[in-house]
């Protein structure tokens, strides 16, 4: 229910002259978007968005410097990509905006590795040979979550 009346209401102001123009440009970037995850690749297309575009120039936000870094090395592919399709850029600047969306999983996923009995016992034997160090201290806790850990 909530959503017919925020559909109608945008709706209405999408009608007056005032707004008209932020709703076009928002449509026309919403369409590159949509362009955008077509012509990139996905591994870049899925950690970067288009941010604006304002008389020829497009800002596309990555979410760290590898992304940025790709992205850049394919600036003239892009350019002539967007051309194809009809849209007028001239230039495109990349931006790295880190976590500029929340809801997308995080570039690495952590999963838990476990140890098989050999190498716990040849770090328990690297422990006790060892003489109080930080590198001792780190083993010695990598053994304890060792053990915490279900096989």
């Amino acid at each position: 229910m909530a959503a017919r009346k925020i559909n109608f209401y945008l709706g209405s102001l999408r009608l007056t002259p005032e707004h008209q123009r932020v709703f076009n440009s928002t449509d026309k970037l919403i369409a590159m978007q949509q362009v955008f995850m077509k012509i990139a690749p996905p591994q870049l297309a899925q950690r970067s968005a288009l941010g604006a575009f304002v008389d020829g120039d497009l800002t596309i936000y990555a979410r760290n410097g590898a992304i940025a870094a790709k992205l850049r090395q394919m600036l003239p592919s892009l350019l002539l990509k967007f051309r194809a399709r009809g849209y007028e850029v001239t230039a495109i600047r990349i931006a790295v905006q880190a976590n500029y969306h929340s809801t997308i999983e995080p570039d690495v996923t952590v999963k838990t590795r476990q140890m098989g009995r050999a190498g716990v016992e040849s770090l328990a034997n690297l422990v006790v040979a060892l003489p109080p160090s930080p590198l001792r201290t780190a083993v010695a806790r990598l053994l304890k979550r060792q053990a915490k850990s279900p096989e």
